[in-house]
């Protein structure tokens, strides 16, 4: 029986820690900013200095996403987001002094082990927030540490901690410098140095928007949809495999695109709730019809002091709950019957509802499944600006161009078994044009993957929906 003590449903939401990151190799990189951030007024960028006593300073978009993200080599673990940030993490419960020696006995949440032999504690909250302390000796029976220093102020019982947090961000982040970066950015933004050159572009992760996932329409991308892209790659993209790295390692990396994606996604939101009234444009437009930009900027100082505070805290739930309900069983797709057994029939079928008015997947892919569907020349508004683009074809919330797949080549980026063609189909791609067909029954879906399937084995793609016969083997000739 572990004499280890618990502490039920400790609630870790809302709380901040810092966690240095060291040992990688590019001690330059940064975060940056999006451009939407740097659209806004000056003020709603950086913040408003206090003037007194009655005024204080109130905090922009910057300043509250770099409290709760950081920077590369300071990054720090938003413990309300649902992001691995490696460690354990624990409560005070009895402090203890004798013999010249600082000692904390420590409680976790049930079900929680404490780590073997941990190197550092540190403490996330009460008077001591901030400070890291070796651990020179260690009871993982009874939770009891012993400090190498006493700390600078006096800790409380409740106080929380963390045993050697930070470790898996640590390790991600180095292994994603080292490996994503010079595609996907040191901020996940898809500007890595040799971006430019790749066609399609790199994910742009500020969105929190993944097109190949195994969740429904709704939902978010899941863990097992990242570790896969990375085990396997993305076929017909400049998306690599990886599938060489171990699991430890592919965990901290998913872990940190997930932190990247949480930070890019948490700014969209932010600069949503000020652009609309103090974004630089909106603020020249406002004097221009009259208004005194010194009351504009009083105004925004309000609204920062007295609106935004409470609305980045629900903004910070709203992400937690979207993105910890992508990693439960009801987000996923599961199909209500199993998979009709491919046959000529349920390849007529499918092309049947391929071509039908509800589906009408020929109207992007085209009628013989080459991609070449009239929407290919259709020109599109831009659901931002509201202006059509200046080229034809489908775009993507990235506002890349993307050309629907030509399903005769056999090449699906999110996966050729039959289970993948039924999750795009059910769920659509998110961020693309492709939309779901949930309401679809899953019989029939069934059908167009067998259909889909059969395409690039047709003698005449698109003709019947029927494979070509296999020719039988020419006998080899014998010499007399």
């Amino acid at each position: 029986m572990s004499l280890t003590p618990s502490l039920n449903k400790l609630s870790w939401v809302g709380l901040l820690a810092v966690f240095a990151v060291t040992g990688c190799s590019n001690n330059d990189s940064s975060f940056v900013y999006s451009e939407r951030t740097t659209s806004l007024m000056p003020e709603a960028q950086d913040g408003i200095p206090g003037e007194a006593d009655d005024a204080p300073g109130v905090l922009g978009v910057k300043q509250l996403l770099d409290d709760r993200f950081g920077n590369p080599q300071n990054l720090k673990a938003w413990l309300k987001l649902p992001v691995d940030f490696g460690g354990t993490q624990a409560s005070v419960s009895e402090i203890v002094t004798e013999n010249d020696q600082f000692k904390v006995k420590l409680a976790v949440e049930e079900g929680v082990a404490l780590p073997e032999a941990p190197k550092a504690l540190e403490f996330i909250t009460g008077e001591c927030i901030g400070e890291t302390i070796a651990v020179s000796g260690w009871d993982a029976e009874t939770g009891e540490a012993v400090l190498a220093s006493a700390p600078t102020k006096q800790p409380m019982a409740g106080d929380l901690c963390a045993l050697d947090g930070g470790g898996v961000l640590r390790s991600g982040r180095v292994l994603y410098m080292r490996h994503c970066s010079h595609c996907h950015g040191a901020s996940g933004d898809g500007h890595g140095p040799t971006a430019e050159y790749l066609n399609p572009r790199p994910r742009d992760y500020r969105h929190g928007v993944f097109k190949f996932t195994s969740t429904n329409d709704m939902s978010k991308v899941s863990r097992d949809d990242l570790a896969r892209v990375l085990r396997y790659g993305i076929p017909g993209t400049y998306m690599p495999s990886f599938l060489l790295l171990t699991d430890d390692e592919l965990h901290a990396i998913v872990e940190y695109v997930r932190f990247l994606s949480l930070r890019g996604e948490y700014e969209r939101k932010l600069v949503n709730e000020l652009a609309g009234d103090y974004s630089a444009k909106a603020a020249q437009s406002r004097v221009a019809d009259g208004e005194n930009r010194t009351e504009i900027v009083a105004e925004l100082r309000e609204f920062l002091a007295a609106d935004l505070p409470d609305t980045a805290t629900e903004l910070g739930d709203e992400l937690a709950e979207q993105w910890s309900v992508a990693n439960t069983p009801e987000a996923l797709i599961i199909p209500s019957v199993a998979r009709v057994p491919d046959s000529p029939e349920s390849r007529r079928r499918g092309r049947e509802l391929y071509l039908s008015k509800t589906l009408n997947c020929a109207d992007c892919h085209g009628v013989d499944g080459a991609g070449n569907g009239p929407q290919t020349i259709a020109f599109e508004k831009n659901p931002i600006t509201n202006e059509m683009y200046n080229e034809p074809g489908l775009h993507d919330v990235w506002d890349n161009l993307n050309q629907p797949r030509n399903l005769q080549t056999g090449i699906y980026r999110g996966g050729r078994r039959p289970i993948d063609l039924f999750g795009r189909i059910h769920a659509g791609i998110k961020g693309s044009r492709m939309p779901s067909f949930k309401n679809t029954p899953h019989e029939e879906i069934w059908h167009i993957v067998n259909y889909v399937l059969s395409i690039p084995f047709e003698s005449e793609p698109g003709a019947t929906g029927v494979a070509a016969p296999v020719s039988a083997p020419v006998a080899a000739a014998v010499a007399p």
